[in-house]
């Protein structure tokens, strides 16, 4: 039997558009929000209770509307901001359809209040359901006020599908914190259950739009995105490796002003980041991108919440470059103020030459006069060694001792004196430190020569301050990072050296298979491994840098990753294979560093692209200002 086809009403056609258009409460304040966007409003105040199930306000200053186009407005298909197809290549509002009002007063309890800035008297409209507009002239400000109540009362079976009012109210909020930061221009203010939750300046810093929204907190530990090229431009924040979440909450993407959710760009984020953070985590992110409107289709998706570009792959190289930029050397950003304490006469003495041993017999040009002292103070290296004097009496306790040595009790003397950064530069000349195993590290350029060593905790940490920041350093993920940045640098040539005797090692013969599938890119990365029967393998040679006694836990390492890891490219496998070869040729923690050690593994750990996190995505560097050290102590 054949149906009889026939046009649906226009209130029925209108509720089947409001699915896909109104989702939940937050699609509705999302519509209206870019509608007031588009209506060139600069204060924009949100007002909703019960998660917006019950009750949804949005006022803004915006251009408002004639009782003409405000009738005109509810009706499907009917915008201000197209007149052909054609317009959607050159778009540049955030609305274009003319779908979002009457799908929303179809659903809801709707009022609309709306009057231009020269008209002496507001439009009212009532919509209940779709049905029974009634319109009327009123008083009222300047801009417009769509007020939505009792969302979804005529469609019980999507009201069903909503969740609990918390987390409907937690989507409106995650989604105006998206929309003030691509409007940073724009005041918002969001009020739940007459509560304040969400207010930003709106004086067009999306720094301080960031600040507001995230908290100081946050905005400290971001760094600046700018790119421009020749048909793209990319601007915005990133968070530090160290600032991670979870989830991608954090991460918010915009084109021309469009928020949007977009995979590639996504991608863009982890590969920026790769071997800086661990895989649970997800970096703070806000980007701009800003290209040509004819290169971009945004009519892909219902709640245009996704676009398509032209060429996607323009737009990720762009993106990973900015990214990148943003990410490398993070420490140049600092102001270095070392010039200002010690000449570039007395700075040539401290430059590292050879394998990571500074000596003290490099040409210099003749320092200039000291200033006079106003009292002498004992040598640096005094302080950490025993007094050999008997142990004064004091009429007063002794404060407790910082530094202790098992065998000895230092005794400090009663006024103990203060070194600044300078002299302790100065006494770093006079030290006769002891040099032997002194780790090998490359030559580096001092450009960060404002963060000195103070001293090594459980010989594991290494604490170092500059003028005005202290630094705790881990020193073997620090060391990792140096290491594997080395290797990375050194692309397929990694200097292997040739074991004395071959080590021969049992294994499974599933691992002799795998290790024989990679045998040719592990001789790329300097590991000389081969099948010397069915479930023997023999070892050649090594990277330089491991040690011939942790020669067969790094095979075993590597044969427990390739078990592990199913179908490994190349490019996972070399990656991988830096990881490790990095951990295992780090110095250790438990392992002790003298003070020239300490200072050769800072400089070397600041000028690489990415001191703050090791391959893994740990800390290596914390760093803690003047202000949070007078804050801790309840001094601010």
């Amino acid at each position: 039997m054949t149906a009889e086809v026939k046009l649906l009403d226009q209130n029925t056609a209108n509720q089947i558009a409001a699915g896909e258009v109104v989702e939940k409460p937050a699609s509705v304040v999302k519509e209206l929000v870019e509608n007031a966007l588009d209506a060139g409003a600069d204060k924009i105040e949100v007002t909703i209770f019960e998660g917006g199930t019950q009750y949804i306000r949005v006022a803004d200053n915006g251009s408002g509307m004639t009782e003409a186009n405000a009738k005109l407005a509810v009706l499907r298909h009917a915008t201000s901001k197209i007149r052909a197809a054609e317009d959607l290549m050159s778009l540049h509002t955030l609305g274009f359809r003319g779908e979002a009002l009457p799908s929303i007063a179809s659903v809801s309890n709707f009022q609309l209040l709306t009057r231009p800035v020269d008209e002496e008297f507001a439009t009212s409209i009532h919509i209940d359901g779709g049905e029974d507009m009634r319109c009327e002239q009123t008083g009222g400000q300047a801009g417009t006020t769509v007020i939505v109540e009792n969302l979804f009362f005529n469609v019980p079976a999507r009201r069903k599908f909503l969740r609990t009012n918390v987390t409907e109210g937690r989507y409106i909020n995650e989604l105006l914190t998206r929309l003030a930061l691509s409007r940073p221009e724009v005041r918002f203010k969001l009020v739940s259950n007459d509560k304040e939750v969400l207010s930003t300046p709106g004086n067009g810093s999306l720094f301080d739009t960031i600040t507001a929204l995230y908290g100081k907190k946050v905005s400290d530990e971001l760094l600046k995105v700018e790119f421009c090229g020749e048909d793209i431009k990319i601007s915005g924040y990133i968070g530090k490796p160290t600032l991670l979440k979870g989830t991608r909450q954090w991460q918010t993407f915009m084109v021309n002003g469009r928020i949007i959710n977009n995979r590639m760009m996504s991608k863009a984020i982890d590969h920026a980041y790769q071997s800086q953070i661990p895989k649970s985590g997800f970096p703070f992110a806000v980007l701009l991108v800003e290209v040509d409107t004819h290169s971009i289709d945004v009519n892909v998706h219902p709640q245009k919440s996704e676009i398509k570009f032209s060429d996607d792959s323009v737009v990720y190289k762009a993106l990973y470059r900015a990214l990148t930029d943003a990410l490398t050397r993070p420490m140049s950003a600092k102001p270095q103020q070392e010039l200002e304490f010690l000449p570039d006469s007395e700075l040539a003495v401290f430059k590292p030459v050879g394998q990571g041993i500074i000596t003290d017999d490099m040409p210099a040009q003749p320092a200039q006069q000291p200033k006079p002292q106003p009292q002498a103070k004992p040598a640096y290296a005094d302080i950490f060694k025993p007094a050999d004097t008997p142990k004064p009496v004091y009429d007063k306790p002794m404060q407790p001792s910082v530094w202790k040595e098992p065998e000895y009790t230092y005794t400090p003397p009663k006024t103990e004196p203060v070194y600044t950064i300078n002299e302790v530069r100065e006494e770093f000349k006079k030290q006769d430190t002891v040099t032997d195993n002194v780790i090998g590290f490359t030559d580096t350029d001092n450009e960060t020569s404002t963060i000195w060593p103070i001293g090594q905790v459980d010989k594991t940490f290494i604490i170092a301050q500059s003028e005005d920041t202290l630094y705790l350093i881990d020193q073997h993920a620090a060391h990792e990072r140096i290491l594997y940045d080395k290797f990375v640098n050194a692309h397929n040539n990694i200097p292997a050296q040739t074991m004395l005797m071959p080590l021969y090692l049992d294994v499974t013969a599933h691992d002799v298979e795998l290790i024989e599938q990679h045998r040719e890119d592990f001789l790329r990365l300097g590991v000389d491994v081969e099948p010397a029967g069915e479930d023997v393998l023999r070892v050649s040679s090594l990277p330089t840098d491991i040690k011939a006694d942790g020669a067969e836990d790094f095979i075993r390492e590597i044969t427990k990753m390739l078990s592990e890891m199913k179908n490994i490219s190349p490019s996972d496998l070399r990656q991988n294979m830096l990881h490790m070869m990095a951990c295992k040729a780090a110095i250790k923690a438990g392992e002790v560093l003298n003070m020239r050690q300490m200072r050769q593994l800072i400089i070397e750990l600041c000028n690489t692209e990415h001191p703050f996190t090791c391959p893994h995505g740990r800390p290596c560097m914390i760093e803690m200002s003047s202000a949070e050290l007078y804050k801790m102590f309840k001094r601010t």
